[in-house]
């Protein structure tokens, strides 16, 4: 099957979670959410299960972990779709809203597992969530772009706001900021902090209002072009008055609800976990609370109640070292690089490091490489594969280009910058020019 003809026969799905994996064959990629009114972080065990039983049976063997919360199966054949999603729809599993134009995962941090929460984010988000999940009024075609909406317990803002078209982070019980016009991609947009001490409820109604205008607009590049059209306070102004259209029940922010257990960390591969390992997974949650965590982090939280041998164990699910990594282009069309490789050498590299690294296989930014200590994204330059770096990048700021270097001196800059002051921008420039064939760039190239 020819990737073109796959392409135009699955497109009309990818709101459903049904993509093409990259080549002419007949294998495509699912990406599956919590079922519908359930809570989009905490993963049964019995779902791992069945996830782990589906790769084995119908996919490659593995398991990918998304920094949305999601999970994602790959190297499936067409004809074994329906197979699969009832599978998956017997353990209330659903790809619905994953991908393409749809309301993706109303993303909370895991609050009941953070003593510095103040309220409960999971709750918060399944109230925003409920509103958009299987309503076509938000789904393609009638909403022509993705939207992402993320919460966050506290001003760590661990749902990174920044790159959100709408970012939601609590200051107290019922007291929230909302950032607006975020986003990543081929042009990167710094979410502003548009409002300031506002209820959830109207939180809820400002995520409405957003995807409202963006219908109106039919602005197919998403919102955060919108904000670039008509400013920050005409966007406010617009906002406001899409708000008072918008009659919801009244949503009440309740305090978070902590579970008394110890954190164990499975850190993937890139994303990636063979299929044995997810049922590994799956056996140590069933013989504690039964579930696991999943965040943006593509790291596996696994409360606990007694300390396993050996186990890697954090107090809460902020991690100080973390590589990321999107699939690269073992399955996604538009991956330059083999970004699962880099991955697994890195996290070797940095050790027991404090430093966040997150790599891009293209300019579509999957990895979130704008918002870590340091980011490379595979870049094409006169026919040869080269990655850009950021750096200094957080929940709050995306990371500022320095250069560009060659793909096979990846190992060399984490070397060197694990050992540098990430904000020290004169510094960082000084060590990467030592780095053969390493070049300057403009920002806006």
């Amino acid at each position: 099957m020819k990737y073109s003809d796959k392409f135009k026969l699955l497109y009309p799905e990818r709101f459903k979670g049904i993509y093409s994996s990259r080549g002419d064959n007949d294998l495509i990629s699912i990406r599956i959410r919590q079922g519908k009114e359930r809570d989009p972080s905490t993963w049964w065990y019995y779902q791992l299960e069945t996830l782990g039983e589906i790769s084995k049976r119908f996919g490659n063997g593995k398991v990918h972990f998304t920094t949305r919360g999601d999970v994602e199966l790959y190297g499936i054949h067409l004809s074994d779709k329906e197979k699969v999603l009832k599978l998956l729809e017997s353990v209330e599993l659903d790809p619905r809203d994953s991908c393409g134009a749809s309301v993706r995962n109303v993303l909370p941090c895991p609050s009941y597992l953070c003593p510095y929460a103040k309220i409960d984010a999971t709750k918060a988000a399944l109230d925003i969530a409920i509103f958009f999940r299987h309503n076509p009024e938000y789904e393609y075609p009638k909403l022509p772009k993705r939207i992402k909406i993320s919460i966050s317990a506290c001003e760590k803002g661990c749902s990174a706001p920044v790159i959100m078209d709408v970012g939601i982070v609590a200051r107290g019980e019922h007291i929230f900021d909302v950032y607006i016009g975020g986003g990543i991609g081929d042009h990167d947009f710094e979410g502003v902090k548009l409002f300031e001490g506002v209820t959830l409820t109207e939180a809820k109604k400002i995520s409405i209002a957003v995807a409202n205008i963006l219908k109106r607009e039919n602005e197919k590049r998403g919102f955060k072009w919108v904000v670039q059209k008509y400013g920050i306070q005409k966007i406010k102004e617009l906002i406001n008055e899409e708000m008072r259209k918008i009659e919801i029940e009244e949503v009440k922010a309740i305090p978070p609800k902590a579970l008394n257990a110890k954190i164990m960390v499975v850190r993937t591969r890139g994303g990636w976990l063979d299929w044995e390992d997810v049922i590994k997974v799956a056996v140590i949650s069933k013989k504690n609370f039964g579930f696991v965590s999943l965040f943006n982090t593509q790291t596996i939280f696994i409360p606990v109640k007694e300390i396993p041998k050996d186990a890697e164990i954090i107090d809460y699910p902020y991690l100080e070292r973390e590589v990321e990594a999107c699939i690269g282009d073992d399955f996604c069309p538009p991956a330059i690089i083999s970004t699962t490789r880099i991955a697994e050498d890195v996290l070797k590299i940095i050790g027991d490091k404090k430093i966040k690294i997150h790599i891009s296989g293209c300019s579509h930014s999957c990895g979130r490489h704008q918002i870590a200590d340091i980011g490379f994204v595979g870049v094409i330059r006169n026919g040869r594969k080269r990655l850009r770096i950021y750096v200094s990048g957080n929940n709050y700021k995306l990371g500022k280009v320095v250069g560009e270097i060659d793909l096979e001196h990846y190992y060399i800059v984490v070397e060197k910058l694990k050992e540098v002051n990430v904000n020290d921008i004169t510094k960082i420039k000084e060590v990467l020019e030592q780095i053969p064939n390493f070049t300057q760039v403009n920002e806006n190239e």
